[in-house]
């Protein structure tokens, strides 16, 4: 793929996400495997570090003082290219979260009391929360396009705790599918990306949450190996909401899955700094906030760095 003499295409992040409490966690940016490893390198590490605020959450009559989180995620991921157009991905994030705000989460309170620690007392909870596999197949790729249908599968790493603000994840398998659109016009310092995918999430009692997601961006190279990058996280699903779906008095098996139920529908937007320190070491930087939410947790900031290592 030629973006213009000398530079290499700079991807943002790709179409992969984690779900933490109902944000989208924007892994950290990579650059294309195919188009950026030098000869002979068939596989990438990276790790990430991302820091997530949370204030409030977005009700159907507005916004409600939920109070404030506060989550570290260290996420961890190698890809490796099998083929010439088939590539594969694992990974999986290390989430520190901790919540403070007026209405905690006590399992005690449900009916009977359910069989989970309180993770709601204002201290940080450190876990390991979804494996995640990937698959992606280059089908189709020239001097201006390239397109790559993708599959990706979530899995909780164990049985870790849902209910509660300080929550690290849903708990639930997941599947994504999708593709992954990259245009680079013709002698140009630009590049356009476009990855729509859709998610089927394990169901829980019976309610429906699967959801179309779209992550797309446009870069523009400032030298031949940094890259600046504007992009857009949306995600738009089925799902219930607060407090119309949830009646009082709140306190049955349905309050206690409410999480997991909900629709968590957000549009958030970002810039981004792309750096291939050399043909071996890549670095990124971002930075994202949330510009619509519904029936969700209201992110104010979030700040992603990546490091990435061909081998």
């Amino acid at each position: 793929m030629n973006a213009a003499p000398g530079r290499r295409c700079c991807c943002p992040a790709g179409p992969r996400h984690w779900l933490a409490t109902g944000v989208a966690y924007l892994a950290s940016a990579s650059f294309c495997l195919a188009d950026n490893n030098p000869s002979g390198h068939r596989g990438e590490m990276s790790i990430g570090y991302q820091y997530i605020h949370i204030d409030g959450y977005e009700a159907t009559f507005g916004k409600l003082d939920l109070g404030t989180t506060d989550t570290h995620i260290l996420n961890f991921d190698v890809s490796f290219a099998v083929t010439d157009r088939w590539s594969v991905s694992l990974g999986i994030p290390l989430v520190r979260k901790r919540y403070h705000g007026p209405l905690p989460h006590d399992p005690d309170s449900i009916i009977p009391p359910a069989d989970q620690e309180n993770i709601d007392d204002g201290k940080f909870r450190t876990d390991f929360q979804d494996f995640h596999l990937g698959v992606n197949y280059r089908a189709w790729e020239n001097a201006n396009f390239s397109f790559s249908p993708f599959i990706s599968y979530g899995t909780p790493s164990h049985d870790y705790p849902f209910f509660g603000n300080a929550a690290i994840g849903q708990n639930l398998w997941k599947l994504e599918l999708g593709f992954d659109l990259v245009y680079v016009p013709t002698f140009s310092y630009w590049y356009f990306r476009f990855a729509p995918s859709y998610e089927f999430v394990e169901e829980t009692l019976g309610v429906n949450i699967n959801n179309v997601r779209v992550n797309a961006a446009a870069g523009y190279f400032v030298t031949d190996r940094v890259s600046l990058n504007a992009f857009v996280l949306a995600k738009q699903g089925k799902g219930l909401d607060f407090p119309e779906d949830f009646p009082p008095p709140r306190n049955d098996e349905f309050w206690f899955n409410h999480d997991r139920m909900a629709r968590h529908n957000y549009v958030n937007l970002g810039l981004g700094l792309e750096w291939q320190v050399d043909p071996m070491y890549h670095v990124s930087l971002s930075w994202m906030t949330m510009v619509h939410a519904e029936q969700t947790h209201i992110m104010q900031d979030t700040i992603t760095m990546g490091l990435s290592k061909a081998f």
